[in-house]
């Protein structure tokens, strides 16, 4: 038995507003099913975030339909749960539900076990931290449908953060359900797979497959598992994406502005990319002329889809170098700055991983309906009066 496993989809994202960068997810999701078809797989596993926002436009709605229909055909059964991205808090029903309405794909993120052949599947949509302990009890749950029966190949689809692969999980591996053969994981966007001694198999996350908001201008691999479970051990093997558009960090020194470009432009030329790539230009050096940077960067148009720059100030306090740079996690970044102005890591979690993105995506009720469940609940300590 052969499955792929992928997550963090987000279509219908574009990367600074760029049709060339939606396109871009497409293409990689779309290579994702050809795999899926090619290597004859039995079961596409999806751990959530499939779309980028809560209520999609119809293009990634389509391209979301396009691809099921391609496994449907193909007689690959396509199952999924929910993220963040694809929830909507306080009311309406979820956008990828529709398919499991249609027939298309089967939802397991209800913690209810589906078994179809040799193969039992359970999954869990994203929990808010204060629905934790809800989750857990679902945990145990699963935990017992996968004892009774340990004569299928048991996979358990859950869209949440390890606190061993992150240090801002919601949950650990010791939380994790002990009896199942792999543990598809959603909601790190970089891949990671770890095996822990409690569990009965690999716990892995594949990651996003197209670098979102939070992952800046960077150089980067992005792909998806495919899991062997046709023997006694789940057998993991992670793909890299072949459509992906390539992005690159340069550091020039500002002297030397006019040949470094040459240097830059000769580089990409020599790569023969298929598609245009994305490219950040680190300009360090003293009394930068931001017009003449801005022009030289502008030339490299013509071989980039999207060519930036930011400065690296030199001569600061004490002969420090002051740089002036966009953390290649910006969200990591905002979390730091949130925490120490906060004096509290649980309320920078909640200010930029929970209430944020809500208020980010004009969600304003859900926003007010979060704050007062942590308010009703206690969450972060009672209001001294």
């Amino acid at each position: 038995m052969l499955i792929l496993h992928t997550s963090d989809t987000h279509l219908g994202y574009a990367q600074f507003d760029l049709e060339e960068r939606e396109k871009d997810v497409y293409d990689a999701f779309s290579e994702i099913i050809e795999t899926a078809v090619k290597d004859r797989v039995d079961a596409v596993v999806h751990a959530g975030d499939i779309f980028h926002i809560p209520k999609p436009a119809g293009r990634p709605l389509v391209r979301l339909g396009e691809g099921i229909k391609t496994l449907r055909e193909h007689g690959i059964r396509f199952y999924f749960t929910l993220g963040e991205h694809d929830i909507l808090r306080m009311r309406g029903t979820p956008s990828a539900l529709l398919f499991q309405r249609l027939g298309l794909a089967t939802y397991v993120g209800d913690g209810e076990p589906v078994i179809d052949g040799d193969l039992m599947v359970v999954g869990f949509h994203k929990r808010r931290t204060i629905e934790i302990e809800e989750l857990l009890e679902g945990f145990g749950r699963a935990d017992e449908a996968a004892k009774a029966h340990p004569e299928k190949k048991r996979v358990v689809v859950i869209h949440q953060g390890l606190l061993e692969c992150h240090p801002y999980g919601e949950i650990t591996a010791n939380d994790l359900p002990r009896h199942f053969d792999y543990y598809a994981m959603g909601h790190l966007h970089d891949h990671a797979e770890r095996r822990f001694e409690r569990l009965a198999g690999p716990v892995c996350y594949p990651g996003s497959i197209d670098p979102t908001p939070s992952e800046g201008i960077r150089e980067f691999k992005k792909g998806f598992f495919l899991v062997d479970l046709s023997g006694s051990e789940a057998r993991p093997e992670w793909v890299g994406l072949k459509s992906s558009r390539q992005q690159f960090r340069f550091e020039v020194e500002y002297p030397r502005l006019r040949q470094e470009m040459e240097r830059i432009r000769k580089e990409i030329e020599e790569r023969s990319l298929q598609k245009k790539p994305v490219v950040l230009v680190r300009v360090k050096g003293q009394e930068i002329d931001n017009a003449k940077v801005a022009a030289s960067i502008s030339a490299l148009r013509d071989i980039c889809l999207y060519p930036d720059w930011e400065p690296i100030l030199e001569g600061g306090p004490a002969g420090q170098e002051v740089l002036m740079d966009r953390p290649a996690d910006i969200q990591e970044e905002m979390l730091r700055l949130a925490a120490m102005a906060l004096g509290d890591d649980k309320r920078a979690y909640f200010a930029v991983r929970e209430l944020l993105p809500l208020l980010e995506r004009g969600e304003k009720e859900e926003a007010l309906d979060l704050v007062n469940k942590a308010y009703e609940s206690s969450r972060f300590g009672r209001v001294a009066r």
